[in-house]
């Protein structure tokens, strides 16, 4: 198993995604994949939790709801599990399979109290928001609050999220952010870029499917 992790890892590290490498076995290529989505490095990481996405769209519903639902357990300290990277890869799982989901979007949204967890729910929220934006619109009022935040990574996160929610027409969001040119470290397309927070209520990555996410890194 540490060798198929080794190799998915540096696929990951090199290429950005599995395309052209494989196939592998689906269960083996899940088990890698949620052992990589604890991975120290935050690129492997985040490609990890798309890739984990893509695999387990292809399971039949009722076993995605069950993936989902062992994905939200490790959320709970209860579990004495790590939970790096599960949010982001709740989000990539929500946003091929939105309506395996939806029920358990109020669950994960109780965790946005946990500093730890909160930048990667955050860009959960804005992933499945771009299917589910119906959902989301119900629950403005427990992400609106980290708009303003003073840290700008949780900010961005905010703000993303909501964009995407809104698919760039985020209004309300505009109104609280106005002017703020406080600067995020952004990926998208393929690369790092540092961005004002007025900037990314409407920039074109709200927009796209691709891998995109605020760092603090």
């Amino acid at each position: 198993m540490a060798g198929l992790v080794d190799e998915i890892r540096e696929a990951l590290v090199a290429d950005g995604s599995l395309d052209g490498h494989g196939p592998y076995p689906e269960r083996e290529l899940v088990r890698a994949l949620l052992m990589l989505i604890n991975d120290t490095e935050e690129l492997v990481r985040q490609r990890a939790c798309w890739e984990l996405g893509r695999a387990v769209s292809r399971m039949s519903e009722s076993k995605i709801e069950v993936f989902i639902q062992r994905l939200l357990w490790r959320l709970n300290p209860e579990s004495g599990d790590n939970p790096m990277g599960v949010p982001e890869a709740l989000g990539e799982i929500g946003y091929r399979a939105p309506e395996q989901i939806r029920n358990a979007v109020c669950v994960f949204l109780q965790y946005l109290d946990d500093e730890r967890l909160r930048p990667g729910l955050l860009q959960a929220v804005g992933r499945v928001g771009q299917r589910l934006s119906d959902v989301f619109t119900e629950h403005f009022s427990a992400i609106s609050p980290y708009l303003g935040d003073k840290d700008p990574i949780i900010s961005g996160n905010a703000v993303l999220a909501l964009a995407r929610i809104s698919r760039g027409d985020a209004t309300e969001t505009t109104d609280v952010v106005g002017n703020d040119e406080r600067e995020v470290r952004i990926y998208c397309r393929g690369e790092y870029r540092r961005m004002a927070l007025c900037e990314l209520v409407s920039h074109d990555c709200v927009n796209e499917d691709a891998l995109c996410f605020v760092t603090g890194n």
